[in-house]
């Protein structure tokens, strides 16, 4: 016997959400070790290479630190999108309010990445605004993207409540 066509696209549904799901657990280890290894050894770096900032490397790996913040929730956050993928609630008014949400974490990230190169710049005069430009651009790109992401479910899931509602 083989699958009807409702077991074929809920197969295709569920293991769309475990390469989705796959690939959040994998961006959460990508960002732990930047975070936890990466970071804070580039930041050790640049105050032992430069005297006049040495004082300022701890409070630099926390400013870094509090980034990952809003990484971490927007992960969270699209972690819970795809268990209503899952569902096969895709457009509902719960998922344009969490895709919102991930668009206001890269608004902030961005802006606290800003914040963060001008003041590189300001006391190290170190050339990191070129990344901190590139992180920016993705981060801005990001959060236009999720908030038009959220619109849309939001017109979609409103459509399908209408439609429920006419059966």
């Amino acid at each position: 016997m083989g699958m009807t066509c409702k077991e074929g696209k809920k197969m295709k549904r569920l293991g769309l959400v475990r390469t989705l799901k796959g690939t959040i657990l994998f961006l959460a280890a990508m960002a732990a070790v930047c975070y936890i290894e990466i970071f804070p050894d580039s930041i050790r770096e640049m105050g032992a290479e430069n005297v006049n900032v040495s004082g300022l490397v701890t409070p630099g790996i926390v400013a870094v630190s509090i980034s990952a913040v809003p990484i971490a929730i927007a992960l969270v956050l699209f972690w819970q999108i795809c268990t209503e993928i899952g569902r096969d609630n895709s457009f509902c008014h719960k998922n344009a309010g969490r895709l919102t949400g991930i668009g206001f974490c890269a608004l902030i990230d961005t802006g606290y990445c800003a914040v963060g190169t001008v003041t590189l710049e300001i006391l190290v005069g170190s050339p990191v605004w070129l990344l901190g430009l590139g992180v920016c651009t993705v981060g801005m790109a990001i959060a236009l993207a999720a908030f038009l992401l959220s619109h849309l479910v939001l017109k979609a899931a409103d459509m399908k409540a209408e439609n429920d509602l006419t059966i």
